[in-house]
């Protein structure tokens, strides 16, 4: 992957933004300067509260409870850099606390899986197949529903909590490591210039070259989101919801090459000019054009719901004190800023997606400044722009229309 040192985007975000609500990705890092990720005393005598284990803690019996654990399990996406990020959290591990550990990382496109599978152990009172939850918003909220979730916040071992914003807490659940995701369409500028809005990719002159998302994750739900709103249509309603579906399926149904939630896949149709037009996150765009794909551009719908990452501990989780340290890394600002990983920019732009909170506005790196406002918005953008969902309301929708839409492509 190439490495550009400038950026000549046309994608004119920066005034993009002033206009609609444009909302990024973010993840997480060490912790604080002084820190060092392990959190100072709350418990009582100089031992740190563990609330989802209900004790207090030292040191000494938070390093054996490592040692004891040796690894952990975090369900998450699919990153370009997930082996560098599996091997600095293992390096930090072993410096913070001596202990050799296994970072395992479950990387999916399609984070519906992970529910059933924790909803599968629970049943069957085992224990559960993951440590960390790290997916959208939406499935924690399906999760809440059905009881997965444990309390684990506040706790002496996520210091880092008090950098985030309220706005992106769900106290004691779960608590966000993205700012402002969303699913969009990513499309070649050369070759589609005029692609304006979503409604656009029923084009003919798109015959065969657009993507879309297959149905049951919020990448068609966030896509179907963004639709419904062009066409006035209420996502609470199922059946307005499958009106949605009807127009996408009738319209830009013939136009479509693939059917496919697969980032690997999705690169590879973009890349070799076999998709102009292609339904992913938004950091897809970023990360195709500091890749070498500079007529990658962003499709930036009128109005924008947000799907941002949260991060949660199922309940039953084998490994609870190492999922906690987990979290705690991946929030701290200098990894949430990974500017020091040895990672192309690309992969840098699609593992940091904006700020969580004031103490990360400082971590933007030099090669990136004079342009960050153009792929990113501010952090007053990121506290006001943004069209809150409902995600009880469409949880409940969805089941309804995700399954119709599946139905209506053959999945």
């Amino acid at each position: 992957m190439q490495r550009p040192t400038r950026f000549s985007l046309g994608w004119r975000f920066g005034a993009i933004f002033l206009a609609v609500m444009l909302v990024v990705v973010a993840c997480g890092t060490t912790a604080p300067a002084g820190s060092g990720g392990a959190a100072s005393g709350g418990g009582a005598g100089g031992t740190k509260h563990v609330a989802i284990l209900n004790k207090d803690m030292t040191d000494a019996e938070i390093k054996a409870e490592i040692q004891k654990e040796a690894g952990l399990v975090v369900g998450n996406w699919t990153y370009s850099a997930n082996a560098t990020l599996i091997d600095e959290f293992q390096k930090y591990v072993k410096a913070t606390y001596g202990a050799d550990i296994v970072l395992t990382y479950d990387g999916s496109q399609a984070p519906s899986e992970y529910l059933t599978k924790l909803g599968a152990a629970a049943k069957g009172n085992n224990p559960a197949p993951y440590d960390v939850m790290a997916v959208e918003e939406n499935y924690w909220a399906d999760g809440t529903a059905n009881g997965l979730p444990a309390d684990f916040l506040p706790s002496d071992l996520i210091p880092n909590q008090k950098l985030v914003l309220d706005q992106f807490q769900h106290v004691p659940t779960s608590i966000a490591f993205q700012s402002t995701a969303f699913p969009g369409v990513v499309y070649n500028k050369a070759k589609a210039p005029f692609l304006k809005t979503l409604k656009d990719l029923a084009d003919p002159r798109l015959k065969g070259k657009v993507t879309l998302p297959l149905s049951g994750d919020i990448t068609a739900g966030g896509f179907m989101l963004g639709l419904a709103s062009e066409l006035g249509k209420d996502y609470k309603d199922p059946n307005q919801m499958k009106e949605v579906v009807d127009w996408a399926v009738t319209n830009i149904g013939p136009n479509v090459l693939k059917y496919t939630t697969d980032q690997p896949t999705l690169q590879q149709l973009f890349e070799s000019g076999a998709a102009d037009a292609v339904t992913f996150w938004n950091s897809l765009a970023r990360l195709e054009y500091f890749g070498g794909h500079t007529d990658a551009t962003l499709l930036v719908p009128s109005v924008i719901y947000p799907a941002n990452g949260y991060r949660w501990i199922p309940k039953n989780a084998p490994h609870p004190v190492l999922a906690q340290v987990f979290i705690n890394w991946r929030l701290s600002p200098d990894v949430q800023f990974p500017n020091a990983w040895p990672i192309e920019h690309g992969q840098w732009s699609e593992l940091s997606e904006g700020f969580l909170g004031p103490d990360y506005v400082t971590k933007v790196p030099d090669w990136f400044a004079k342009d960050y406002f153009t792929y990113f918005p501010t952090l007053d953008q990121i506290k006001t722009s943004f069209k809150q969902v409902d995600w009880t309301a469409y949880n409940a929708s969805a089941k309804v229309w995700q399954d119709y839409y599946g139905q209506k492509i053959g999945q």
